[in-house]
């Protein structure tokens, strides 16, 4: 009877297991879904290896990349092959954020070649102070302003104290920025870069050239993007000005 009814179930396609082949086919369940999740879990992985490298290494290599291009920008000096390199190059490097001088000086031939190539060549909007009596005003108007002042030590009519004063105040009111003072009584070098107790930056022959204008600019240049020298305290030398 027994024997019947399991023939009957074999008949139709039903078998009983023994106990070995319930393990049998268990094992092979977990290695079957142990595959299916491998499989899954392995189709997944590119995507999330290419997202994360996608977000983490991105961020990282741009910022790194930003620090490296920023230091190069400010060590690397400004070309000097010619005015027009020079020119170019201050303007690629974005060295004069602002793109802005502003001049003290009285008017004349000279001072308006200044401003011609500080317009023309280095592509600097210009702000020509002539007047002494608003110097000051002006001083401070454009202090967040200005990237590069120029001060025309003739203009205060040999007045040393009223010159030292207005330096003393343009390098207080311009920490930053570099400042050039222009005069015909320098020495016969058409540009120097001032060192010692000089309130000033660079030091400009008058009357002007464009090869003087050329290593002022580059000189400015290095000193916008590198940082002023060590200077001494304006106040302390008040009295040692000329």
């Amino acid at each position: 009877m027994l024997a019947r009814k399991t023939s009957a179930l074999q008949a139709v396609g039903i078998h009983r297991r023994s106990p070995k082949s319930k393990a049998s086919f268990g094992l092979k369940m977990v290695s079957f879904l142990f595959h299916q999740l491998r499989k899954r879990l392995g189709a997944m992985t590119p995507r999330l290896v290419a997202e994360n490298a996608d977000r983490a290494p991105a961020s990282h290599g741009g910022l790194s990349d930003k620090l490296f291009t920023e230091y190069d920008r400010r060590v690397a000096e400004i070309k000097s092959t010619s005015i027009d390199s020079t020119a170019n190059d201050i303007k690629q490097r974005g060295v004069f954020e602002n793109a802005t001088a502003i001049v003290f000086a009285t008017a004349s031939h000279n001072t308006m070649n200044l401003q011609i190539w500080l317009e023309t060549i280095f592509d600097l909007d210009v702000i020509m102070v002539y007047e002494p009596s608003q110097f000051y005003e002006w001083l401070f108007r454009s202090a967040e302003q200005a990237d590069l002042v120029f001060v025309e030590r003739d203009a205060f009519d040999g007045e040393a104290p009223a010159f030292g004063t207005f330096i003393r105040a343009a390098s207080e009111a311009y920490p930053h920025s570099p400042i050039l003072v222009l005069s015909q009584d320098f020495e016969t070098a058409p540009c120097n870069v001032t060192h010692g107790d000089q309130m000033f930056d660079i030091s400009l022959k008058s009357p002007l050239s464009q090869t003087s204008i050329w290593l002022a600019m580059k000189a400015a240049g290095d000193i916008a993007l590198n940082g002023k020298p060590l200077k001494p305290n304006p106040v302390l030398l008040s009295e040692q000005v000329a």
